[in-house]
């Protein structure tokens, strides 16, 4: 054979073999159709990546509109609340000033009164006070209120064309409240704002200014529009946008670049496995000149020392392909993900956290088959492409079939696939168990959304108790926005009404307990300090974050408003403010105990007026009514701030007098009480004469309990009446003392 072979061909054991040229990629992923594949995802990247910018753009959008329509809601909620309350009592006396004169548009015969002392009143009604509101509203931070009527009683009411058309519309029933945005401010500012309306309709106290109009109840009288800046809104939003075109921009280069390393990877991967098929080839056609050289060996003897050579190189490659292949078997059985291995689609290969994962053994899942695994969708659309003769693809999420027949799993899939040499098809599913990461991300957005919504404020502190999150309501409960409030600390809000015993036994209950729970008193940023019901609980520590707080409250200053004025109607007279005999029983227990504690006199005084039933008589009662308040305004200024005066009805009254230095002292009370009692009481024009009688009992020399002293001042009091009236009785247990007689009744009884 001549020893020079041609420059595409090979010699071994003087057999000419062909020589193969270096691997390069062919398929579907050679030259320009790579190239095509590579522009093809950088372009749905870039639609994708845009569609999503776009959409969160809208929301951005959405969110502004929507802030807006909350805080118009919430504007006109608090102007028609403020107008509700005038109107349920019938208006507000204010004094005439420069700023507030008598309003020409009410007519009612007592729009302006003079009280006793000189000074000049006039009645607010609900339309004058929302006009003074929006004064201060536009001072403060723009907004503009605007009522109006389509039946105008002040020319300045009149409702521009967006008022009158949305007036239109609510006395169709067309809308019930209204929001538009104007870019050049609607005519009302220079600046974008948004616009809000809401109709006003006739209710029962409405009636009392607005009957000669015509109005039923339930009439859409006239609306009350709120025009907002919208400067703040669109800034935000615009800067929400900035930043969200910006993360696009990097998702899409980033998206665009792992794409192209994917796709990079899997050609040089295929061009790898050409290469080795080829070898393949080349190994097979080794073997068949192998068995050649084989038959030859008798008659060449260094062929023999070649053949020995490859046989034991052979049994050397098959032990560490054997090696090979149990490392492998390992790392697979190890493996965190769920591994199938299919041969021409059937399962050949299970690992055990594939077991695992759908809880039966390898053994029944190779019976099953693939489609016996999965869910009812993905066995239809796993059935529908093998019906269309379409390819595997590379990566999809599927729902897996658990033994007890239900879909518990979701898994992402990663498919590989490889050619045998002896021709048959294999498929590498890897299953990554996803459903515990779906879940927690659908908790979270589920957390995240309440956060967002929730009508309570909410904030979050870091261990040191720094503010690191607060949502949209506890800005509008506090004032202060997000970047006011974050990095700072809860002591932000601090309104100096709770001593450092509260907070101490609040840290304390909060560390041992976890949680704390109770009203509290806290400052907005405006300086109105407002009640709250407020819940701490502590968030333990993880591996990604060291623990805090968090927070939530609600605004309770109207319930603790309303409570409190519950509590004074319960115990006082509702004529006279006084204390009434519920309150007097209770003080006269305490100030016993006091008398008793600090050896100390105290005094018990029962009054009447005198001949009070002939003022109503003759004057009437409102007239009677009158004088009663007066007189109590009278008594008052006889006696300490610590001293108790009470209305038990009629005309009947009660004083208590504790911690006296003598007794004297509660006759001069009782002296003082007589001269003011007797002078004129001038009543709607009437100058109007009484006096009264007084019986006292003291501690402990007419007794050491209530019901001692109150009798023995009742008594006392039926002594003074005895006496002629106008005077007072008491003294020691058994005997009387001497009647005082003031100089205005010595001159009643001239």
């Amino acid at each position: 054979m001549n020893a020079r072979t041609s420059p595409d061909r090979r010699s071994v054991a003087g057999l000419s073999l062909p020589e193969f040229p270096a691997p390069e990629p062919t398929g579907p992923f050679a030259g320009t159709r790579y190239r095509s594949a590579i522009v093809g995802s950088y372009a749905l990247i870039a639609a994708l990546v845009s569609l999503s910018y776009f959409w969160q753009a809208a929301q951005i959008d959405a969110s502004v509109s929507a802030l807006a329509h909350e805080r118009g809601t919430v504007l006109f909620r608090l102007i028609e609340l403020t107008r509700d309350w005038n109107a349920q009592h019938g208006g507000v006396y204010v004094p005439v000033t420069g700023e507030t004169q008598p309003n020409p548009y009410l007519e009612l015969p007592r729009r302006d009164v003079t009280t006793t002392d000189g000074q000049q009143l006039t009645l607010v009604n609900p339309s004058f006070m929302t006009r003074q509101i929006s004064e201060l509203a536009a001072q403060a931070d723009g907004v503009r209120f605007h009522i109006t009527s389509e039946k105008l009683v002040r020319p300045a009411n009149k409702a521009d064309p967006w008022e009158a058309e949305s007036l239109r519309a609510f006395s169709a029933g067309q809308m019930s409240e209204r929001l538009d945005f104007f870019a050049a401010g609607g005519g009302i500012l220079d600046e974008p704002v948004h616009r809000y309306m809401a109709p006003l309709r006739i209710k029962e106290a409405c009636l009392k200014c607005h009957d000669q109009q015509g109005y039923r109840i339930g009439d859409v009288r006239g609306g009350i529009s709120i025009t907002m800046p919208a400067g703040s809104l669109l800034d935000s939003a615009a800067r929400q946008r900035t930043r969200l075109a910006l993360a696009s921009l990097a998702a899409c280069a980033l998206l665009g670049a792992l794409a192209h390393l994917a796709l990079w990877l899997f050609r040089r991967n295929l061009s790898v496995w050409q290469a080795r098929e080829r070898l393949q080839t080349l190994e097979t056609i080794t073997r068949d000149q192998e068995a050649l050289i084989a038959q030859r060996t008798q008659e060449l003897s260094t062929a023999n020392a070649a053949l020995a050579a490859k046989v034991a190189e052979a049994e050397s490659a098959l032990h560490q392909l054997e090696e090979s292949q149990a490392s492998y078997r390992s790392v697979v059985e190890a493996s965190q993900n769920g591994i199938i291995v299919l041969r021409n689609d059937e399962i050949v290969f299970v690992n055990a956290r594939m077991e695992e994962i759908l809880g039966r053994r390898g053994a029944d899942i190779m019976k099953m088959g693939l489609a016996g695994i999965l869910g009812s969708e993905e066995r239809a659309i796993v059935a529908e492409r093998q019906h269309r003769g379409q390819g595997v693809v590379e990566s999809l999420r599927v729902r897996l079939q658990h033994k007890d027949g239900l879909v518990r799993r979701t898994a992402d899939v990663q498919v590989g696939v490889w050619q045998a040499v002896d021709g048959a098809t294999h498929l590498v599913l890897n299953f990554k168990d996803v459903t515990a990461k779906l879940s927690a991300e659908h908790d979270l957005a589920i957390a995240g959304a309440v956060f967002e919504r929730a009508a309570e404020g909410i904030l979050v502190t870091d261990r040191d108790g720094r503010i690191v999150h607060v949502n949209p309501a506890f800005t509008v409960l506090t004032g202060y926005s997000v970047a006011e409030a974050i990095g700072n600390t809860p002591r932000l809000l601090k309104s100096g009404q709770h001593d450092a015993a509260f907070y101490a036994q609040m840290w304390n209950e909060l560390l041992q307990d976890g949680r704390w729970e109770g009203e509290i008193w806290n400052r907005r940023k405006n300086g109105d300090v407002f009640a709250e019901s407020l819940r701490i609980a502590r968030i333990p520590a993880d591996e990604s974050w060291d623990g805090g707080f968090v927070a939530t409250f609600n605004d309770i200053t109207l319930r603790k408003e309303a409570e409190n004025l519950i509590r004074h109607q319960a115990n006082h007279d509702p004529l006279t403010n006084l204390a009434n005999r519920r309150l007097f029983d209770k003080r006269l227990e305490m100030a016993l105990t006091r008398a008793r504690l600090c050896r100390s006199p105290l005094a018990l005084l029962y009054m009447d007026l005198d001949h009070f039933k002939e003022v109503n008589d003759t004057f009437g009662h409102a007239t009677g009514d009158a004088l009663l308040r007066e007189a109590a305004q009278r008594m008052l200024r006889c006696v300490r701030s610590d001293d108790t005066v009470a209305r038990f009805g009629g005309d009947e009254f009660a004083i208590i007098l504790g911690e006296l230095r003598q007794p004297q002292d509660a006759f001069d009370v009782a002296r003082r009480m007589l001269e003011a009692l007797a002078r004129p009481f001038a009543l709607d024009g009437r100058r109007v004469l009484i006096s009264a009688s007084i019986g006292i009992a003291l501690h402990p020399e007419d007794g050491a309990e209530a019901a001692n002293l109150r009798a023995r001042a009742d008594a006392a009091l039926y002594a003074a009446k005895a006496a002629g009236r106008n005077c007072w009785r008491g003294g020691e247990p058994g005997a009387a003392l001497p009647a005082a007689t003031t100089d205005a009744e010595a001159a009643a009884e001239s």
